[in-house]
């Protein structure tokens, strides 16, 4: 053989082996495991694969707070709405003219805007008379006699009752005599009832001729204002409530 094809023949394996040798390195370096940072703890065997990472979740919406403002008692909220549901009355009696207050409509039939204010306070007394002993209710007007003077104190008397009457309710866990379901309920039905009667004087009043002026027929609606003068009225200036 000669020199030549012995060289070659010699180098072939040789090139083999260092092939064999390089791809053996690549190997080993793609199994074996990253080297460690600084301070990072060695992973266990053990320990199951970290989970993916989650969508993010939206913060949790924050209850606004009124700043400045107490907590309301609801009890009294309550007594306070009659309240002033029965000033808004009063101001409807300061508010109407008082030639149309027997006349009656030119069209149709029914009360008169006193017989309207009459049932009203009449209403309120039924309700009363059901609270039993040892309670009093105001007595009933007359409603084809009684005057606008004596209908304003009829009404703040019957108020003041009823006032008293929500107050029990209230302290005998919200329960109102023969009224179901509960004392909520009965202020609503009787603000409800009282407001859908003074919507009739109103249509009385222009039907015969002396509507209430437009800034007036506005104030009825002026809750917050009316609201606080019954507060005014309950609590006479310089005495404690």
């Amino acid at each position: 053989m000669s020199k030549s094809s012995s060289k070659k023949s010699d180098s072939k394996p040789a090139a083999r082996s260092a092939a064999a040798e390089k791809s053996g390195d690549k190997s080993k370096s793609s199994a074996s495991p990253k080297r460690k940072r600084a301070g990072e703890a060695e992973p266990s065997s053990d320990e199951a694969p970290p989970a993916p990472p989650s969508m993010p979740v939206a913060p949790a919406a924050k209850q606004s707070k009124a700043r400045g403002k107490q907590p309301v008692d609801l009890g009294e909220a309550l007594v306070h709405a009659f309240e002033t549901s029965e000033r808004i009355h009063q101001y409807l009696l300061e508010q109407l003219d008082p030639s149309i207050w027997e006349l009656e409509a030119p069209v149709g039939k029914g009360r008169v805007i006193r017989g309207v204010f009459a049932h009203i306070h009449n209403v309120r007394c039924l309700w009363l008379e059901r609270r039993g002993e040892p309670f009093e209710a105001p007595a009933k007007v007359d409603r084809e006699s009684v005057t606008q003077d004596e209908m304003r104190e009829a009404l703040r008397a019957s108020s003041a009752a009823v006032v008293e009457l929500i107050r029990a309710g209230l302290a005998s866990g919200g329960h109102v005599p023969d009224f179901k379901p509960d004392v909520v309920g009965f202020v609503a039905y009787a603000i409800a009832h009282e407001a859908h009667h003074r919507g009739q004087i109103c249509m009385l009043a222009r039907l015969l001729g002396k509507p209430l002026p437009q800034a007036q027929g506005y104030e009825l609606w002026n809750w917050r204002k009316r609201a606080d003068e019954a507060l005014e009225l309950r609590t006479p200036p310089g005495v404690e409530s």
